[in-house]
């Protein structure tokens, strides 16, 4: 429960106390108060024994325990030659033990009183008991219960001298050579004694600490002896402003603490009004250092609000004025009778857990630190993210008396999450605490050293390293004095270790200087003769880390003294891969690793580029930086994914997309109709999905080439098309357009209608009825006013039914369009890892033995444009025609499959041969086409145009009949093919295209000599008559 009054008291009251004893039933319910009760009883009783006996008893010669001269005895005056009493024969020999023993027993007095706390006397209670209803605040401890805690550290210290003088009477003559039995019992029963009080006092250590605790005091700190209250200094000769800032100090500490923070916003308020908007900087200046041994607290709330995590106090100092930077002396001592019972009694009495806070408290030992490091300290992952988008430094060093304790916040972190954002923000994993002192160590060793691998596991990916030479210490600071002083010395700028030897990660001084970017050291190491190649244990140079890290300056030095752009290290990774994996990479320092010869395109063994690094971390940063630097995202990994299918991110994969111009939905529609057009892109966008509309009016541009090459591009890249089809859409020649080339793309479309528009014979050959999403339903009205601009009103919750099922087949054929994209990616595998005896595609399980048993044809290709053919492949099997590709059955070298090639033609019906460019000048192509003219065997060659097309002739052309000529074969038939086109058109009629007038064979020759002919002769902007590159 937070609140700190509550208006009504909890139900349920326990049984009154008794006002002056608390009986057995209190004691024996208790742990620690009866075993404390009995035992300084008894020790009571024993010690009152002892000193009655020792006092009121004869001399030890005359049969009692007396000895009359104490200080004698204690004095060691005795010796084996000093005389013996008259008439008794005793010479001393029990005197020194005896007194030994009397010292024991009026000590155990004290004990006794020690233990009445738990008597059960009220008197003595320990605690103040707290009234019900009290406001919450520390617990308190009696006057009688701190006097006790006095009195067994007077205990402790008389004991301890007591065993010291033994010690020392060991040596000292003989005076352990006691033979009276008298004497000899007296001395047993003071060591009883003895060792009860031992057990006496870590039951009162117990006692204490268990009721301490169950009041909710787990910190020395956490609870008071009220000697300040009730010694308080008279503030009469205070000023009014000393006692506000005095009490203010007070309040804001106490409500920090409690994390009240509707008081500490009165409290602030106060302050402000009271003593300006300045008051933080006067009040909480930071602590300082006297002497650089000394220093006292300012109680600063914002280390409180930072070592608990509170965020929302944070920022209300925050904009109260206090500093994010500020020191303070957070493990406080205090000088109560607490901690020094404490001080004494772990000697003997095992502590519950400590916080190294207390343990650590010292006069002599003082250490001031900021915020951060009191955030870090505690593992506040929300609290250290505040203070560093606040700007707090993240490489302030805490001042301390002792130079081991004068470290950055890094060094205190023990949770890998922290260390990743002190990293992210700029902190240096390389300093050493405390060179050439106590503490020689980076951060990894001591990681290392605490046994937390987690943390020591970020570290290395950040490339920290175990402290090395003084050079490299010096590198990593970007100290230029000491590394040259070194350097002029005779330090080696390669050096990988001490004295000779190789450290664990086997970096030089320029790695460190690389890694922290220290621009100057680097050029310096550089002009020095440092390698700028140099691989440490994994492989990578300086040049991979300062990639990695983002550290642009020194990239740019490395690459400039000779550093290798493309020097892979044993994760096959270039130092632009090592920089696609780390965040916010800028675009400049990509385009500095290609200026000097990196690839951005370059990929690993499993064909992961670096855009597929990035994409698979999740970088949208550094992915962007990569597409702005010429990345290509259609790029496929040997699994056949792209970039944007290496993430599970929608939100990356729709960002990425868009920046890359790659659009999942292509939306096709009238521009009178552009309001809901721009309705359903938006419900895609909103989605996750890329939209490319075309908002454009071609009417106002007559169509130009530019607006046809956009609107081209975006349909080839889009995954699928809608069809919003309204009643003017069929009239469009330009929506028809775009549907045709859509369906020539093999571009799936989803149709889309608003309007009830009846679907004509011609759109059908486009749009399947069965597959429309009606949003009739959906629709209102419907404005018509402006034939320009329709407009609808529409049932919202129609239309969110409707759009569902928009996006579920939207939805469909981008995973359809992704999984084929897959496979393509391992149909090229498949391609590529063929040694050049197969075309990679085993599309007909074909036996040579069987071939004369049905009609085929025969494909011969070279071993080029896959594609191509294989798209004739599957058309003609879709016709009923069997066909037979050249190459596409395992072989076992290039003999077999010639011989096989050789039987299929022999016994197909038509022999099909791809002519162009690359393939006329196989040598497998040639013998292919030599041995069908040989064998009589009907050849139909197909005349590849390879030429690209550009994007507008490809919108313009998409619904016409393409004419293909080629120059010198073929001519009278395409000229007849023309010739009847031009009579159809002028006189209104269709005449068959497809009748051939001339019937032409061809010879290998004339095939030769035509297409060496075209090559040396110019290529036209569009192709009248070839076949499309596929």
């Amino acid at each position: 429960m937070e609140e700190d009054v509550r208006a009504t008291l909890p139900r349920g009251v326990p049984k009154p106390l008794p006002k002056t004893f608390l009986g057995p039933g209190y004691g024996r319910n208790s742990y620690f108060a009866w075993r404390l009760r009995v035992s300084s009883l008894f020790v009571a009783v024993m010690s009152i024994c002892g000193i009655v006996a020792f006092w009121a008893t004869k001399d030890i010669a005359y049969g009692g325990i007396n000895v009359n001269d104490v200080g004698y005895a204690l004095s060691f005056g005795r010796t084996n030659t000093t005389e013996c009493i008259e008439n008794t024969g005793y010479c001393g020999d029990c005197d020194t033990i005896v007194v030994y023993s009397m010292l024991v027993f009026h000590v155990s007095p004290l004990v006794w009183v020690i233990g009445l706390p738990a008597s059960g006397l009220r008197v003595f209670d320990p605690f103040r008991r707290r009234r019900r209803g009290d406001e919450r605040q520390k617990p308190q401890r009696s006057v009688f219960f701190q006097i006790c805690e006095l009195l067994s550290v007077v205990v402790l210290a008389s004991i301890m001298i007591v065993i010291l003088y033994f010690l020392y009477a060991l040596f000292q003559g003989n005076n352990f050579y006691c033979s009276e039995a008298g004497p000899l019992a007296y001395v047993l029963f003071a060591v009883f004694n003895f060792l009860i009080n031992f057990v006496v006092l870590t039951y009162f250590a117990r006692f204490r600490e268990h009721l301490k605790m169950q009041l909710g005091v787990f910190r020395e700190a956490d609870q008071t002896g009220g000697i300040r209250s009730r010694l308080k200094r008279q503030r009469k000769y205070q000023s009014e402003r000393s006692r506000v800032i005095s009490d203010l100090r007070k309040d804001l500490f106490k409500e920090m603490s409690l994390g009240n923070i509707s008081k500490i916003e009165s409290l602030l308020r106060y302050a402000k009004e009271h003593l300006g908007k300045d008051f933080a900087k006067e009040m909480y200046s930071d602590a300082k250092l006297v002497f650089k041994l000394f220093g006292s607290s300012k109680k600063n709330p914002l280390h409180v609000a930072a070592y608990m995590g509170n965020v929302e106090a944070l920022q209300l100092l925050l904009d109260a004025g206090f500093s994010v930077d500020s020191y303070d002396k957070v493990s406080r001592v205090r000088f109560t009778t607490g901690d020094l019972f404490w001080t004494f009694a772990r000697v003997f009495v095992n502590t519950p857990v400590t916080s190294e806070d207390e343990m650590e408290a010292s006069i002599f030992r003082t250490t001031l630190v900021t915020p951060l490091h009191c955030a870090v300290c505690t593992g506040q992952i929300s609290a250290v993210q505040w203070l560093l988008e606040h700007d707090a430094d993240v490489n302030n060093k805490s001042k301390a008396s002792y130079w081991s304790d004068r470290m950055s916040p890094l060094f205190m972190a023990e949770n890998p999450d922290i260390v990743r954002l002190l990293l992210e923000a700029g902190a240096n994993h390389l300093e050493i605490a405390d060179p050439g002192y106590m503490n020689t160590l980076t951060v990894l060793q001591q990681a290392y050293l605490q046994d937390n691998f987690p943390v020591a596991h970020e570290l290395e990916k950040w490339g920290a390293d175990v402290a090395l030479t003084p050079l490299h210490e010096a590198a990593a600071k970007g100290d230029l004095s000491t590394v040259k002083k070194l350097l002029k010395a005779g330090a080696d700028p390669n050096c990988v270790g001490e004295y000779g030897y190789t450290g664990m990660h086997r970096r030089t001084p320029l790695h460190w200087a690389a890694i922290v970017g220290a621009e100057g050291a680097v050029k310096m190491l550089l002009d020095a003769g440092s390698d700028p190649n140099f691989q440490d244990v994994f492989g990578r140079s300086p040049l991979h880390w300062a990639s990695c890290l983002k550290k642009p300056g020194a990239v740019s030095l490395l690459l400039g003294k000779g550093g290798e752009a493309n020097l892979r290290d044993y994760r096959d990774q270039t130092p632009l891969m090592c920089a696609a994996s780390s965040k916010n990479v800028s675009v400049d320092l990509f385009e500095s690793l290609i200026q000097y010869g990196a690839d951005i395109d370059d990929h690993l063994p499993n064909g992961d580029t670096a855009l597929h690094i990035a994409m698979k971390s999740e970088q949208k940063g550094t992915a962007l930086a990569l597409l702005d630097a010429g990345a290509d995202v259609m790029e496929t990994n040997q699994d056949g994914y792209r970039p944007v299918d290496c993430t599970t991110s929608t939100q990356l994969q729709f960002e990425i997309k868009q920046a890359a111009g790659d659009r999942d939905v292509m939306i096709s529609y009238t521009h009178s109709h552009s309001e809901f057009a721009l309705k359903i892109r938006d419900g895609l966008e909103s989605a996750n999905i890329t939209t490319w509309l075309d908002l454009m009016d071609p009417s106002g541009i007559g169509g130009g080439s530019v607006w046809r090459e956009e609107i081209a591009r975006g349909i080839k890249n889009a995954d699928v098309i809608i069809c919003l089809y309204t009643e003017d859409y069929p009239a469009s020649e330009w929506c028809l357009k775009e549907l045709a080339l859509a369906k020539q793309l093999g571009k799936p479309i989803i149709a889309v209608s608003t309007e009830s528009t009846p679907v004509t014979d011609e759109m059908q050959v486009y749009i399947f009825t069965r597959q429309m999403v009606p949003f009739e339903s959906a629709i209102k009205t419907v404005n018509k006013v402006n034939k320009r601009k329709i407009t609808y009103e529409y049932d919202e919750r129609r239309f969110t039914s409707q759009f569902r099922l928009l996006l579920d087949g939207v939805r469909d054929e981008i995973e359809k369009h992704r999984e084929s994209n897959i496979n393509a990616g391992s149909h090229r595998r498949l391609i590529n890892a063929t040694n050049g005896i197969g075309f990679g595609d085993n599309t007909t399980d074909w036996d040579p033995a069987s071939l004369g048993d049905f009609e085929f044809a025969f494909v011969s290709h070279g071993d080029h444009h896959h594609n191509f053919v294989m798209n004739i492949h599957d058309r003609l099997q879709d016709n009923h025609i069997r066909c037979i590709v050249d190459g596409t059955q395992s072989y076992v070298d290039m003999t077999e499959r010639i011989h096989a090639a050789k039987e299929a033609i022999l016994k197909c019906s038509v022999f099909i041969v791809v002519l162009s460019r690359k393939t006329v000048n196989s040598e497998l192509v040639r013998d292919q086409l030599a041995f069908a003219e040989d064998k009589g065997h009907t050849i139909l060659p197909l005349m590849l145009n390879d030429m690209e097309i550009p994007l507008d002739k490809h919108y313009t052309l998409s619904r016409l009949e393409l004419l293909h000529f080629t120059p010198e074969l073929g001519f009278n038939l395409s000229y007849q093919q023309l010739l009847n086109r031009v009579r159809s058109t002028m006189a209104g009629t269709k005449v068959s295209l497809t009748t051939p007038l001339i019937s032409t064979r061809l010879t290998f020759r004339a095939v030769a000599q035509m297409a060496i002919k075209s090559l040396r002769e110019p290529h036209n902007t569009v192709a009248g008559n070839s076949a499309p590159r596929m």
